[in-house]
């Protein structure tokens, strides 16, 4: 009995041994998968799109558990115009993290460019929905802009706002909702907090410019105008300024 009692103790260590080491394994290859994902997206940030989708590839190997592997891949498949490989990635992701808001708000954003509006809705409000999210006004912006509705539209920015007074793209698109419904005093309101926390940009300079032409503020559209033309010579926002005022 004694003897039957050693074996099965040396096997038992053996097995223990072999369980921490498996371990130290998983956890090793996890933390490859992290550094990997983190270089493809930098890569994938740079342009780098070859290299990017090796580093994510790999990432996936290594941790096929890994969610952000998966819906990183899934952004760099939307660059390259790679759709059904992209919605594949990102159902992979939200099934492997279903509470992760990020991924949700990414799937939506992927869903509404496909013009599956509704389904886009959904993944906004799922991840609105996790109290964890340290963003939600990322998901109330994407849900306003997906919004075919424009009171909706208002209705989702008014809700980011409410979660973040100063977030830019949330006073942008109140500002350029305002303007399409000839609500200048608001637009203009919008705009200047939007420039109190930011520099002007194209979008929000050409909004102004017309802003201020409603309301018969010709100094303020012309500078406006001037430093749109000057800081954003080639954008689309100049474009459509210069021949507004071809027209004109």
């Amino acid at each position: 009995m004694r003897a039957l009692k050693l074996i099965v103790l040396v096997a038992s260590c053996y097995m223990l041994q072999a369980c921490t080491t498996n371990k130290v394994t998983v956890k090793k290859s996890e933390k490859s998968s992290r550094i990997n994902v983190e270089l493809g997206v930098t890569y994938m940030r740079e342009g780098k799109y070859t290299t990017a989708m090796d580093r994510l590839q790999k990432a996936i190997r290594q941790d096929p558990g890994n969610a952000l592997a998966y819906s990183s891949m899934a952004l760099l498949n939307m660059r390259l115009q790679q759709k059904d490989e992209a919605e594949a990635n990102f159902v992979k992701a939200v099934k492997l993290a279903p509470d992760n808001s990020s991924i949700r708000n990414n799937y939506g954003a992927f869903l509404c460019q496909q013009k599956r509006f509704e389904t886009a809705q959904e993944q906004f409000m799922q991840a609105i929905k996790n109290p964890l999210y340290q963003t939600p006004e990322h998901a109330y912006l994407n849900a306003g802009k997906c919004s075919e509705d424009k009171g909706q539209a208002e209705k989702y920015f008014r809700a980011a706002l409410r979660t973040n007074p100063i977030f830019p793209g949330a006073l942008l698109e109140m500002a350029r909702l305002n303007l399409e419904l000839k609500r200048f005093l608001p637009a203009r309101a919008y705009l200047q907090r939007l420039h109190a926390v930011q520099e002007p940009v194209a979008s929000s300079l050409w909004i102004s410019v017309q802003v201020e032409k409603a309301l018969g503020d010709k100094n303020t559209m012309q500078s406006h105008a001037l430093l749109l033309q000057r800081k954003f010579p080639d954008s689309e926002e100049t474009g459509k300024y210069l021949q507004w005022k071809q027209n004109e």
